[in-house]
């Protein structure tokens, strides 16, 4: 380690003393050791350099390179918390690269003069889904060196059965996203390229069933939404991705997986150290596993768990072990972000005094725990007394939440969805039983928010290619 740090002050000594001995160096080389000055937290000399290349760069009336010299003391005070001087340096830059044309990097430093302000760019997303249609309008702030922060601005959805494939389900469809598109227009004024609709994948696999995805995309679409708006679908693959990207902090992309229990189905992965997506996929989520349940009995709570247990031990089983047979990765490593409808339920009625954190860590035991208590002490469960942990507040807020849960999920429902998942988390933890469980309380737009955030990408690399 003291090797490695001699080593890195014997570099940076020979740049500055190169340096010092070109009194006519070039401005690329200053600000080259600029930069370098930087990641070596020498801010002072790097400041230094940085100005002494503009001033070179000013002389030569070279304006790509007095771009640059802003830009780099935008990222040096940006990285000291210095706002307004970091503004100032950026605004610069943005004037200079915009008059060269260079409109992508003179778009990424006015997003992070934004960020600089606490402000963002709105984008919404309209997610049609096999249950409901869900709106989430969010403001996306970049920050220089940092997470990028994702504010939820609205968060509502309006309760459909489009799954049903009726004409009725296609009205009620149609007219909540009508309803949503004036919310996005009126309230928020967002321009028609930072407004996304999407089937979601679960919804897509019951369409494909029947060949109709294509044609129920085109039913669905208000008169009034604006021509240049696609309404897309992605697929489970696609869907895993996403919320992979939208859910696990960048910092933990290369040593963490994500599961994403829903509706219909349940889709998840991980990147490899070729960063690379492995893809993990099932076709059966919570409602659809319940409704699997039900085509073999209408009996009685006993019989649906002894029907549940019948499924998984004649053919799911082995299911979960065939798609997890080559991916020994996923299970090895210590910490899975789960999302989905049951993990919100086990989050909320497990831990209800935890209502304000926005992660909330879950064991196998917890799930286990949870499984066993759906089916022999509901009512307790659903009654947690929050008086002695929570101030009336908190306390109503959680209460609050909890009747939400329950009436997206009734008993069966849930209990579907905790052998679901609870089958499925032995089964990850065959190979590294200690790892950790985290569910992000934001995790409900975590494929959209990934959805946006890859079509911002898309829109910086066709404007690079232009």
């Amino acid at each position: 380690m003291y090797k490695n740090i001699l080593f890195v002050i014997l570099l940076f000594m020979s740049t500055v003393l190169f340096a010092q001995n070109q009194p006519n160096m070039a401005p690329s080389r200053m600000l080259k050791t600029a930069s370098s000055l930087v990641e070596a937290q020498q801010y002072e000399a790097a400041e230094s350099y940085y100005k002494k290349g503009l001033a070179a760069a000013t002389k030569n009336k070279d304006v790509y390179y007095q771009a640059q010299a802003y830009e780099g003391l935008g990222n040096l005070y940006s990285r000291l918390t210095q706002k307004k001087q970091a503004a100032e340096s950026y605004e610069k830059a943005i004037k200079l690269y915009r008059a060269q044309g260079l409109s992508v990097i003179a778009e990424v430093l006015e997003s992070l003069v934004k960020g600089l302000k606490g402000e963002g760019d709105l984008y919404a997303g309209v997610e049609v889904g096999a249950k409901g249609i869900k709106l989430s309008v969010i403001e996306l702030q970049l920050h220089k060196d940092s997470e990028n922060d994702y504010i939820l601005k609205t968060d509502t959805s309006i309760n459909t059965d489009a799954a049903a494939l009726s004409y009725q389900s296609e009205v009620e469809t149609r007219n909540a996203i009508a309803v949503f598109y004036k919310i996005i227009k009126t309230r928020y004024d967002i321009a028609y390229n930072k407004i996304h609709i999407v089937i979601s994948s679960g919804l897509k696999q019951d369409l494909d069933k029947y060949g109709k995805t294509e044609y129920f995309a085109q039913v669905i679409r208000p008169k009034e939404l604006d021509s240049r708006i696609r309404i897309n679908y992605i697929t489970p693959k696609q869907e895993a991705e996403l919320s992979f990207r939208g859910i696990v902090p960048q910092k933990n992309r290369l040593t963490a997986d994500q599961l994403d229990v829903g509706s219909g189905n349940t889709k998840g992965g991980y990147f490899d150290e070729m960063n690379a997506f492995v893809p993990v996929t099932f076709a059966l989520g919570t409602k659809s596993f319940q409704r699997l349940i039900e085509s073999k009995t209408q009996g009685s709570l006993e019989e649906f768990l002894e029907s549940a247990k019948q499924i998984m031990d004649d053919s799911l089983a082995r299911l979960m072990v065939y798609e997890f047979a080559n991916k020994t990765e996923f299970k090895t490593r210590d910490v899975v972000y789960l999302s989905g409808g049951i993990v919100w339920s086990i989050a909320s009625l497990m831990y209800p005094e935890k209502i304000n954190d926005n992660y909330v860590e879950i064991s196998a035991a917890d799930i286990a725990s949870f499984r066993k208590k759906v089916y022999s002490d509901y009512m307790t469960l659903i009654t947690p007394d929050v008086s002695k942990t929570l101030d009336a507040k908190d306390a109503n807020t959680t209460l609050r939440n909890i009747n939400r849960v329950i009436k997206t999920y009734d008993q069966k429902a849930m209990l579907a969805g905790a052998i679901w998942l609870d089958e499925l988390i032995q089964q990850v933890n065959t190979r590294n039983p200690g790892k950790k469980f985290i569910y992000p309380r934001y995790a409900y737009v975590g494929w959209i928010s990934g959805y946006i955030m890859d079509k911002i990408n898309k829109q910086y690399m066709t404007m690079a290619s232009n």
